[in-house]
């Protein structure tokens, strides 16, 4: 099924139209639908993709986890897919030997030849600790899923007819369901896919520094295309095994060197520091240790070294080195290592910059930890276009209400991705039903983005509980270790009501503070420096504390409790006594390097698609003067309008004698306020 994504990144926020196929039209693609994974194998299945006839932007592949039918493992194992590239290189093994015939030849002996198949990593994902999924304790069921994102637009050129596409289990046990999803997003990439080669894979022993050097990590030969002018290196490593006297390899850190053609490219960490953030919370095991490039439920960490310095048409050189070290137990510490490297063409824009991801206000699973929300949205932007993107105009806003503009400066390099605060919206209140936010970056570097399909984006999500109450108590209850403890409440601008600092608290005292806030939002953090909460199942020592609203009169009653098994930090957003219905607004802010204006300015755009009249109302609450336009693709202006002090319009543009394909309208309005709407020409 072909459909327009206006929000790709996010599918499940689409909205999806049925449309003549054009740039940011996507082919969806199902492989695995939920097929159980409940023993160490490969779970192979065939895909039939889109012909390779079809230019595509990006190719996402969703990973979906769950619960086997049989209910989740309590352990962390590690998931791969694979693309199953065929070599044409043929090999073959005796199915059975003759052993009648007497001549020298062996006539009667049979062969079996198969095509090698070279796997290609896609995307690795190790399991969360499922024990409470299984038992259905801590708000988990059966049912328990969670979608990861790979963006895999560099196998574009091998992901096309009937292909088969592997997902490994490497667990011992019932188990998991796997569900793979590819979306091919039709349009221009960032540059052209010219050639993907592996340099590493499998998972390899390290038994000593020595050996792991030369067997594993040994040099390898690249043959670079002529064509080549880019290229980038991609790499996952994470390590297992810790039963020996350094905890190795799962429990220690260590670096590895990219080397090309002799020189160091870069370097990076086999490491993920940030366990105890972990969306999956609470898990059942040792979930809040931080690990070798790993987390239980969580990605393989995943690095990329740009290589610009080498040599086309000719035998490169690409070597890792790791850090040394030597062990002493009963367990050989492993890495599972998939490393390999893509070569490019040329750039296809200069500036061009892609909304990726809306992390809040946000009900997507992975950004559990910072939703419910209502303080200063977050995105994450990355810039596509070969020039340094230093400036974008976004717009943002709840649906049905304000849209409020904010003018970014910064620096984001080539390639590079940026999380970026979007001024608050000073939220009031909460609304029922299902609420949309909406963010669109309407120019970029002072110009119109060379690429504009990917530049908006919708989220759902979940308004944060009302706490109607006159005044509160909130009561903290330190555990054995009070220096680790920490608590703020904060307003929603991030200014500190007020605070309780680590080591300012003794050992098991139950601390009260009474709650006395105007309306709006706030959030409350609770703080653990050991990274285990304020209890946790393998820390009997620090014994357990607690965390709750408390009733102002009964103060013994709690309103409110929160789970201690938290690991960083809890964080808890919440309303405090607002109306039932959200009124957003965006106040002016003006710094050296941000602005946030109201716009009063209406308009309604239709029919989209158009097959040839293009029909606009446009009003405002205010006398004011509009300048409109409609541009191609190309960015040439087709039709042009300027209406003076006017409070109403409507215009009926006539697009008939103009080709089908995707234009712009552009509205401005004299007080300064911008939109810019995409719409469909059709024939």
């Amino acid at each position: 099924m072909r459909t327009i994504q206006f929000f790709f990144f996010f599918i499940l926020f689409a909205i999806s139209i049925k449309l003549i196929a054009g740039p940011g039209d996507t082919t969806t693609v199902y492989v695995h639908n939920a097929v159980d994974m409940t023993y160490y194998a490969n779970y192979d299945r065939q895909a039939v993709f889109p012909d390779g006839s079809t230019n595509y932007r990006k190719v996402l592949m969703t990973y979906t986890l769950g619960c086997a039918s049989g209910g989740c493992s309590g352990w962390d194992y590690t998931t791969q897919m694979f693309f199953r590239r065929p070599t044409g290189t043929f090999d073959s093994t005796i199915v059975s030997i003759d052993t009648s015939s007497t001549l020298p030849l062996i006539i009667d002996t049979t062969w079996n030849v198969y095509e090698v198949i070279e796997n290609m990593e896609l995307g690795r994902v190790i399991t969360p600790y499922g024990t409470y999924m299984a038992n259905g304790s801590n708000g988990y069921t059966n049912s328990w899923t969670h979608r990861y994102y790979f963006d895999v637009t560099d196998f574009v050129h091998l992901l096309k007819d009937t292909c088969d596409i592997r997902a490994f289990y490497s667990g011992w046990s019932s188990g998991f369901s796997v569900t793979l999803r590819f979306d091919f997003i039709e349009g221009t990439p960032p540059r052209d896919i010219i050639d993907i080669q592996n340099i590493y894979k499998g998972s390899k022993s390290y038994s000593t520094f020595s050996n792991f050097e030369s067997t594993y990590f040994k040099s390898k030969n690249i043959d670079v295309p002529s064509n080549a002018i880019g290229a980038r290196i991609f790499s996952t490593i994470t390590g297992h095994g810790f039963d020996n006297n350094v905890y190795c390899a799962e429990f220690c850190p260590r670096q590895y060197t990219v080397n090309t053609n002799g020189s160091v490219l870069g370097a990076a960490m086999i490491w993920k520091d940030d366990c105890g953030d972990n969306p999956i919370y609470p898990q059942g095991g040792t979930w809040v240790y931080d690990r070798a490039g790993w987390c239980p439920g969580s990605k393989g960490d995943i690095h990329e070294f740009e290589w610009s310095s080498f040599n086309s048409g000719t035998i490169n050189t690409i070597d890792f080195d790791m850090q040394n070290y030597t062990w002493s137990g009963t367990q050989t510490p492993s890495y599972t290592v998939n490393a390999h490297v893509v070569f490019y063409g040329s750039n296809n824009f200069t500036n061009d910059a892609s909304l990726t991801e809306i992390i809040s206000p946000n009900t997507h699973e992975e950004h559990s930890r910072k939703n419910p929300f209502c303080g200063n949205p977050t995105i994450r932007v990355k810039n596509l276009g070969s020039a340094e993107l230093t400036s974008m105009t976004i717009e943002y806003g709840l649906q049905g209400a304000a849209t409020c503009r904010y003018n970014w400066t910064g620096t984001i390099d080539f390639l590079d991705e940026q999380e970026i605060k979007l001024p608050s919206l000073e939220w009031q209140g909460a609304n029922t039903g299902s609420p949309v936010f909406s963010v669109d970056i309407v120019s970029v570097n002072g110009q119109a983005d060379e690429f504009p399909y990917d530049n908006a984006m919708n989220s759902n999500y979940d308004v944060p509980e009302i706490l109607a109450y006159n005044f509160l108590m909130l009561g903290v209850q330190t555990n054995n270790y009070p220096n680790e403890t920490s608590y703020s409440l904060t307003d929603n601008s991030g200014n500190v009501i007020f605070e309780r600092l680590s080591g300012s608290m003794t050992a098991n005292t139950l601390y009260k503070d009474s709650i006395f806030l105007n309306d709006g939002c706030y959030t409350l953090s609770v703080k653990d420096s050991g990274g285990d909460g304020l209890g946790w199942w393998n820390n009997t020592a620090q014994g357990s504390g607690t965390v709750a609203f408390y009733s102002p009169f009964f103060t013994f009653l709690a309103i409110k409790s929160f789970g201690i098994d938290f690991g960083n930090e809890l964080r808890y957003n919440f309303v405090w006594h607002t109306v039932d219905s959200i009124q957003s607004s965006c106040s002016l802010i003006t710094t050296n390097t941000e602005t946030v204006s109201s716009i009063d300015l209406g308009y309604h755009l239709y029919p989209n698609p158009t097959s040839g009249i293009l029909n606009v109302e446009i009003g405002s609450s205010y006398l004011q003067d509009y300048t409109c336009g409609v541009y191609d693709i190309m960015g040439n202006n087709i039709y042009h309008k300027t209406i003076f002090k006017s409070t109403y319009e409507l215009l009926q543009i006539n697009l008939k004698d103009y080709p089908a394909g995707v234009y712009l309208f552009e509205i401005r309005g004299s007080n300064g306020d911008r939109r810019v709407e995409k719409f469909i020409l059709t024939k």
